[in-house]
């Protein structure tokens, strides 16, 4: 299984919520972790997803001060994502 470290940014493969990016908050075992991208899945009300349903990218937030899941803000998720996400071809999906 993939070690996903907090702050990281993945997308998910499967269920309803398919192509959408998130930021992971925090990593529950080997096989969960909890996704949050600062509007519908907030920082008080993070999505539990199963690790293998989600790609991963090799960029992360970067923190100033070594992270806190508790001082997260919805409004920093969305910073992160906006600087995150990759472009792809004409359409990007909203963040």
């Amino acid at each position: 299984m993939t070690d996903l470290k907090p702050g990281q940014l993945v997308r998910s493969l499967a269920g309803r919520d398919k192509g959408k990016h998130y930021l992971v908050l925090k990593e529950l075992d080997d096989k969960y972790v909890l996704l949050v991208d600062g509007r519908r899945r907030s920082v008080t009300r993070p999505k539990k997803k199963n690790k293998v349903h989600l790609q991963h990218y090799e960029r992360r937030a970067e923190f100033e001060v070594p992270f806190d899941p508790d001082k997260l803000t919805d409004n920093q998720v969305i910073d992160f994502l906006k600087k995150l996400v990759p472009i792809t071809g004409g359409s990007e999906e909203e963040v």
